[in-house]
């Protein structure tokens, strides 16, 4: 089964489309199901349009433990990593209000197809 799933805004999905997102990253809690390598999934946005994804790689990391490269790979802001921590901070407390800069999250990678 193919999955569909969609960001929370367009300007993400058209991030993906240009080619300058090839990653992605979501709470991780242990026991969730994660992608695996391989898996073709098909992201959508708010008009329809879809993109379809391969999962190139997964990784489990702490958010305090991100780098510079996985900051750039999701293709936001101004790709720095400080920019990364700040709005993906503010995102997930806005999930979790407890978020800890040690809790774990779900890496994702993939390419277009």
């Amino acid at each position: 089964m193919i999955e569909r799933w969609s960001f929370d805004n367009d300007e993400l999905f058209d991030l993906v489309v240009s080619g300058q997102k090839c990653g992605t990253c979501c709470l991780y809690n242990v026991g969730d199901k994660i992608e695996s390598v391989g898996d073709i999934e098909i992201i959508y946005n708010s008009h329809g349009k879809e993109q379809k994804i391969e999962i190139t790689a997964v990784k489990i990391a702490r958010f305090c433990d991100v780098d510079d490269d996985w900051a750039r790979s999701e293709g936001e802001g101004d790709l720095s990593l400080e920019y990364w921590r700040r709005v993906h901070l503010a995102f997930f407390r806005n999930i979790k209000p407890d978020f800890a800069e040690t809790d774990m999250l779900c890496l994702t990678s993939f390419t277009k197809r």
